[in-house]
């Protein structure tokens, strides 16, 4: 038996099944591996399964060619506001973008949620589908990187860290390559574990992760293979940004001494626990700043500081320019 025979032994689909129709709404700037992400795993369920499983069109605004955040430009077939049935839509974006600028977007994608179609969010592409009320009642998630001002801004979602969430019919992905994991979840929830598994060998992807991993697991991993002890140690210190714990008692915590906790980072990191810490809280600091409207001061507390001077001073070591600056130059943008 060869490979493409027992695939389409194991599908669900019979040689007369109407393929599952897909839209892909493409937003400036969207990132082009999360799209590829989105498309490549269905062409390869096509062409193993010798069936035509999945047909999909790319959408923008006004039916116009739209280039990605690498400057490549994908053509489109149509705009967002035909009234084609779609099962599922998808929204692909990038960095985050003003909130007038979606208003256009809204009622299309209502148009489509009021049709049936399942309507999902890829990247930041949830962040389009939550400013139209498209996630309320759902959980969700996003970016990492887009987390805080998503809850921010949406304080009444449900959102969670994770690589995608499928709930009933809304879905919701990170993006970059969690995009392909949920589409392998898709295709082996509508055809056949084996399919996806014959998909995913296709890409090299060797592990298929479930949708509930935690987005920045790869980073973590690299830890732990570096030093378990080190790893508990970056985990006590990203879990209390607000509240900053001293040297002594993070080493105390991960059962060593200030002076082996301080080995491990000048040799994993080439850092002081101090000096790894403190570029943690800044960081996140960074992301309040540029991402929400919260005021400097609550921002320089939610990350540890007790001096807003001494938090404007770190961060401008760090970011070359004033909390400030870094807002009025993102605003700018």
């Amino acid at each position: 038996m060869q490979p493409n025979d027992r695939i389409k032994s194991s599908t669900h689909h019979s040689s007369t099944a109407q393929p599952h129709r897909l839209a892909v709404v493409l937003l400036p700037d969207f990132p082009l591996m999360a799209f590829s992400n989105i498309t490549e795993p269905l062409r390869a369920a096509n062409r193993l399964s010798g069936q035509p499983l999945y047909q999909w069109d790319c959408l923008s605004l006004d039916g116009e060619p739209v280039s990605c955040s690498s400057g490549i430009e994908l053509i489109c077939t149509g705009k967002v506001s035909e009234a084609t049935k779609y099962q599922t839509v998808f929204v692909c974006s990038g960095l985050p973008v003003s909130q007038d600028s979606l208003k256009p977007y809204h009622h299309s994608l209502w148009q489509h949620a009021n049709r049936g179609s399942v309507m999902g969010g890829v990247s930041s592409g949830s962040l389009v589908l939550a400013s139209a009320g498209l996630l309320d009642g759902h959980q969700c998630t996003v970016h990492w990187e887009y987390i805080i001002s998503f809850a921010e801004s949406y304080p009444q979602l449900d959102i969670v860290d994770q690589l995608f969430v499928m709930d009933r019919k809304r879905y919701s992905c990170s993006g970059g390559t969690a995009a392909m994991d949920m589409m392998l979840a898709m295709i082996a929830k509508e055809n056949s574990n084996a399919l996806a598994a014959e998909v995913a060998s296709q890409f090299i992807h060797d592990r298929t992760r479930n949708g509930g991993e935690h987005q920045r697991l790869a980073e973590d991993a690299l830890n732990a293979r570096q030093s378990v002890k080190m790893a508990a140690a970056i985990d006590l210190m990203r879990n209390n940004l607000d509240e900053p714990l001293s040297p002594h008692t993070i080493a105390e915590r991960v059962n060593l001494s200030l002076r082996q906790l301080e080995r491990l980072f000048k040799k994993h990191k080439e850092n002081t626990p101090q000096h790894y810490y403190l570029a943690m809280r800044l960081d996140q600091a960074r992301r309040y700043v540029t991402q929400t409207g919260r005021p400097l001061y609550d921002i320089a507390v939610a990350v540890g500081f007790v001096s807003q001077s001494h938090f404007s001073k770190c961060y401008r070591e760090r970011f070359a320019l004033t909390p400030m600056q870094d807002r009025s130059s993102t605003s700018s943008n």
